[in-house]
């Protein structure tokens, strides 16, 4: 539908539009599984890793990987899994380390990992740095740097204080990667929420991280891959080091 600012599709339009892109989706999952069942090697494997797996565990995946394939280039690149979930179903990216959030669509599946908190830390400049027996209340006066599109700890965050009766968190502060919310937390009194995983680069910067009751939220995390991928070879051994990878780590959070 055209109007004075442009074009628009109306319903029908989106529904049409909606089955192109499925059709699409669907031509290419059947060129990438008949490729995968030819134990064709992949050219280039691209990971996108959330907040969890920042901390080293990506780091080591793709280092392992490059070791027994070293004819596939490996891009790694840190963000969250809602930008990067249509990349996956286009192809652009081939594997999402992050929150296990919703079903997935049609042609994706998905293979936990972990279970990770989302925890509350500060910086030596922060007056809750040294506070024992706190409460999320605690933090209302303190400002917050949260991850750029990090739109579930956003709204966890701001539930939890509606919840006490506190007006919203102030949250003025946004920044692309974990490393940099940090770096601004151990140089300001701003507090940030991130999920537990990321505890040692806390520390190297000096964070603590709050003892509150109970951790922010709680979530299931792992891998999205797209279905028709699964007969790769790289793809398999992916799955299989970071289960080794991350039973290690549950094993030491258990102990």
């Amino acid at each position: 539908m055209r109007t004075a600012r442009g074009m628009f599709l109306n319903d029908t339009g989106k529904r049409f539009l909606q089955r192109a892109e499925a059709i699409e989706n669907q031509y290419r999952f059947a060129v990438e599984e008949m490729a995968a069942e030819r134990r064709q090697e992949k050219a280039i494997l691209r990971i996108v890793a959330g907040v969890a797996y920042q901390s080293g565990l990506a780091a080591r995946l793709v280092s392992q990987l490059h070791s027994e394939f070293p004819h596939t280039m490996i891009e790694l690149r840190a963000d969250l899994l809602t930008p990067t979930r249509p990349e996956l179903m286009r192809g652009e990216i081939d594997l999402i380390l992050g929150a296990l959030v919703g079903a997935p669509p049609e042609g994706i599946v998905t293979h936990p990992l972990l279970s990770a908190n989302v925890v509350v830390f500060a910086g030596l400049l922060s007056p809750l740095y040294d506070r024992e027996n706190l409460t999320l209340a605690d933090t209302a006066p303190s400002p917050w740097v949260l991850l750029h599109r990090d739109d579930h700890t956003a709204g966890r965050l701001t539930r939890a204080y509606d919840d006490l009766r506190l007006q919203p968190p102030r949250i003025g502060l946004t920044a692309h990667t974990i490393e940099a919310c940090l770096d601004i937390v151990a140089n300001s009194t701003a507090l940030t929420a991130a999920a537990d995983p990321v505890r040692p680069l806390a520390r190297e910067r000096g964070l603590r991280q709050l003892p509150l009751a109970a951790p922010l939220w709680t979530f299931d995390s792992g891998l999205w891959i797209r279905q028709s991928s699964l007969g790769y070879p790289i793809i398999q051994r992916s799955i299989e080091i970071l289960e080794e990878l991350c039973s290690r780590l549950r094993d030491k959070n258990w102990s």
